[in-house]
């Protein structure tokens, strides 16, 4: 089997994960990867900040010109995976399935709600099957006119999200990802109450400056991925499984990510959460305040807040939640594997 894999495949990326456990997965021949990052970095800064808005211009260009360059018009593909295609041309596209190429479109984002792209939307029919994490858009793939849609969970890497520290030196609750109104009311009340609080991600610059004087805050700055990423969740008693406010999604990486860490997950009560977990599998909230008070008498019962990572551990890394479970079953499903 001969594949081409078209993503961002920057080292510690989602993406990058998911293409590396395929090519095990799969029975290939050929493993092709069109890195997309490379032609992202390598435009400039007002153009990049344009196309990621708007999805036109020379970034647009820049992408698909390197994706041509990439491709080998002597190989044939018998699976072209698109990874967040929100960049990537019709035309590409057509070219590829004009080989009668099976073509999968996977995102971990929303694509109606939230990232709409017209590329996306024009390239929609081209692809045999598209791949959602998110179960609010099933309906939105389907009205759009998509061939067959499936929905998947959200997953972790056994082989970066793993315990690195012990109890002993972990502290305190942390959170990795996107500032947003609730999630600075959130740390804003633990800091209240004189929990240690971590936090990493784009965003964040304005509460870090307005908490500065509180020794308990701890920024980890704008990004972190891969190790540096597992070390700081599995360097905290607690993580934060926040989901995102601006589209009704109900889990995210997160929920199986901290556990992964060996670290407790605190998460909101929702469909998704609780058919992933049993309320002794982590700390479950169903308001602010039900969290603060749930995570301060964590933080003070050794015992209970490692029965708590122990289990969570258990659930995410014995329920099929790791890459490879996840793509062997959509690999079974879209006929890649029997």
């Amino acid at each position: 089997m001969n594949v081409i894999y078209i993503g961002q495949y920057e080292p510690g990326s989602t993406s990058r994960m998911r293409g590396e456990h395929l090519s095990r997965l799969l029975p290939v021949k050929k493993f092709s990867v069109a890195d997309i990052s490379i032609p992202i970095q390598q435009t400039g800064k007002l153009f990049r900040s344009a196309g990621w808005r708007f999805y036109r211009g020379p970034l647009i260009n820049n992408i698909n010109s390197y994706c041509e360059q990439i491709i080998d018009p002597a190989t044939h593909y018998d699976l072209v995976w698109v990874d967040k295609g929100v960049f990537i041309q019709p035309s590409l596209l057509k070219k590829l399935k004009a080989q009668k190429a099976t073509i999968i479109h996977y995102t971990p984002d929303t694509a109606f709600a939230y990232n709409r792209s017209h590329l996306f939307f024009s390239g929609l029919l081209t692809y045999d099957f598209c791949i959602t994490t998110k179960s609010f858009e099933l309906e939105a793939y389907k009205s759009h006119g998509a061939h067959e849609v499936f929905f998947c969970t959200q997953g972790y890497d056994p082989a970066i999200h793993r315990p690195v520290k012990t109890p002993k030196a972990k502290e305190g609750i942390g959170f990795v990802g996107l500032c947003e109104p609730f999630r600075e009311e959130v740390a804003a009340k633990l800091l209240e109450e004189g929990i240690v609080v971590k936090i990493a991600g784009s965003g964040w610059e304005h509460f870090v400056r307005k908490h500065h004087h509180n020794a308990n805050l701890q920024y980890a700055g704008k990004f972190l991925a891969g190790a540096a990423y597992a070390a700081f969740y599995s360097g905290c008693q607690a993580g934060l499984g926040l989901v995102s406010k601006k589209f009704p999604e109900l889990h995210t990486t997160r929920h199986f990510e901290i556990p992964a860490c060996g670290t407790a997950l605190v998460t909101e009560r929702n469909a998704e959460t609780t058919r992933f977990f049993a309320e002794d599998d982590v700390i479950f909230f169903s308001d602010i305040k039900e969290l603060v008070d749930r995570v301060r008498l964590a933080l003070s019962d050794k015992e209970y807040l490692n029965t708590v990572s122990t289990k969570g551990y258990q659930k995410v890394t014995k329920g099929g939640y790791d890459y490879e479970s996840i793509l062997r079953t959509l690999a079974q499903k879209t006929g890649l594997l029997a």
